[in-house]
Order: structure tokens, then C-alpha cells, then sequence
């Protein structure tokens, strides 16, 4: 599938870069009052909407790389894009380990996967790395062939893919053994494609940025729960919740950040051993 984004006027004027917001893992609900170790995840979402309404006027693509739901069911589905939608811009999403198929999809209709969404000299590739009732993530033979068509098809323009888990070890010793399974073989599909330049993904509730064969693999924060870097077993972060924005230029040139909630005040279980 196959979807073109429209190019606001200022971009084609190259007065700025395009603009992408990333936000992942909310992990909500079907009732916004439901806790995930002590954090109503609906408000701490809600937060990270209201800081990207304050600090991204112009947006032109938002991208959600998983985990939308700790129940999957279609009334925590609906609410999710209730809360987006005064963002107001070109919005797609990716599936995480915790989005259970038959819901996520029945809730959540506003793309296909696996696509390619274009938007001026950039497309991105958004693949389901997701296996129903797994917690780590593999891509089926279909998806991979899928994911060599359209590299093929895409050679004219710079590239992003994303996905939901990682396909590099982020160093987290418990995380890493539920990343994903096919890395290697992800690797070698993308080794001949020079202009791949970025491959986002969710999962890790923490920031990972890592060059490898000379494209950048980046996560961004969860809107929920943060995981701590270089954690042995599971252990959570005091950071709190944030997304990852990406300006796009049409050199294939990047530049981004992480922006985190300040003055949050947020109740979490640090004593857990997981969820």
C-alpha cells in the first residue's frame, strides 16, 4: 500500500525541513482511570499531546511506533485517536507486542501495513514487526519481500523505516532478549540501499541512538513508563514521559531531539520487577 502525504506550501518553497513527530508506547486502557504500576498512562499521554500542541505548530507527519494499548480493545483504540486529533496532522501507526491483532485492527483503521507513506523526496516504510501473543518481534517472509519491493520501488528518494521493536541491542540486558528476531536478515536487505538513512522504533521506553552500516537506528521515550539504560533485569527510570521530533531535509540531510514533560507530577512503582 502506497500513501502520498501533501507538502505544505512552505516546504516547497524550502522555507523549512518537513517535520515528524514520533510518539510510542502509551500502553492505555479501555478505562482512562486504569493504573500501569502507579501511572494513569491516559493522563501522562494526554501530557505529551498538550507539549506537542505547544511546541510543534507545524507538523507533517506523526508517527506512533506501538504499544498503543496494555488492554487491546477497541474503546482504548478509539480514545487514543480522540486524543491525537487535535494534533491535526497526517497520522500513522505501527503495532506493538501489546496491540493484539483482531482489536488493533478492528479499532484502529487509518492504515495499512505494511506502506509506503510519501512525502516530498522522503518515503517511509512502516513495517509490523509484531507476532500475536509474543512479546519479542519477527517479520514474516511476506513482510520482508514486501520491504525488498519497495526499496527497489523507493531508490529515487531518501528512505525511513519504521517499526515496533528494536533491531539492535540497545544494552539492556532483559529488554534485548524481546527485540527483534530477524535482524540479521533485515540487515542484509538494507545493505545495498544507500539511501536508507533512518530506522525509528518504539519499545525500549528510553532513548537509543546507534549508526550501524552507516544508517541511524533511533527510539524515542514512551509517553508512559521509561526503562533504564543499561539495565541488567527489568528496572524503570525516574525520566519522565517525552517524544522524538525529526526535521527532514530534501538533501536527505536529518536533525532531531528528544522533549521530555517538565513539572510532571506522576506517582510510579520503582520497587516492580515488570508488568
Amino acid at each position: 500500500m502506497i500513501y502520498q502525504v501533501e507538502i505544505p506550501a512552505s516546504v516547497l518553497s524550502q522555507e523549512r525541513p518537513l517535520r515528524l513527530v514520533q510518539c510510542s508506547d502509551m500502553h492505555l486502557f479501555a478505562d482512562p482511570a486504569t493504573k500501569l504500576l502507579g501511572l494513569n498512562t491516559q493522563h501522562s499521554f494526554q501530557s505529551v499531546i498538550e507539549l506537542i500542541q505547544q511546541q510543534q505548530p507545524n507538523i507533517d507527519l506523526l508517527l506512533t511506533t506501538g504499544d498503543i494499548a496494555q488492554q487491546s480493545s477497541p474503546e482504548t483504540y478509539q480514545r487514543f485517536l480522540a486524543t491525537m486529533q487535535p494534533l491535526r496532522a497526517p497520522h500513522f501507526c505501527i503495532p506493538g507486542n501489546h496491540d493484539l491483532d483482531e482489536a488493533y485492527h478492528s479499532g484502529l483503521r487509518i492504515n495499512q501495513l505494511p506502506c509506503e507513506v510519501i512525502i516530498g523526496n522522503w518515503c517511509c516504510i512502516l513495517l509490523d514487526s509484531t507476532v500475536d501473543h509474543e512479546i519479542a518481534g519477527s517479520f514474516s517472509n511476506s513482510t520482508l519481500e514486501y520491504l525488498q519491493q519497495a526499496l527497489e520501488r523507493q531508490r529515487n528518494r531518501h528512505v525511513l523505516i519504521a517499526l515496533h521493536h528494536n533491531p539492535i541491542a540497545v544494552g539492556c540486558e532483559w529488554l534485548d532478549q524481546h527485540m527483534l528476531k530477524t535482524s540479521q536478515t533485515f540487515f542484509k536487505i538494507l545493505q545495498p540501499f544507500s539511501n536508507v538513512k533512518l530506522v525509528l522504533h518504539g519499545h525500549v521506553h528510553q532513548i537509543f541512538e546507534q549508526v550501524y552500516e552507516q544508517v541511524n537506528y533511533l527510539s524515542c521515550p514512551s509517553t508512559s513508563l521509561q526503562f533504564k539504560p543499561k539495565s541488567a533485569k527489568f528496572t524503570l527510570d525516574t525520566a519522565n514521559p517525552g517524544y522524538r521530533w525529526l526535521d527532514l531535509y530534501a538533501n536527505g540531510y536529518f536533525e532531531t531531539d528528544v522533549c521530555r514533560l517538565e513539572n510532571f507530577n506522576f506517582y510510579i512503582d520503582y520497587q516492580s520487577d515488570g508488568y
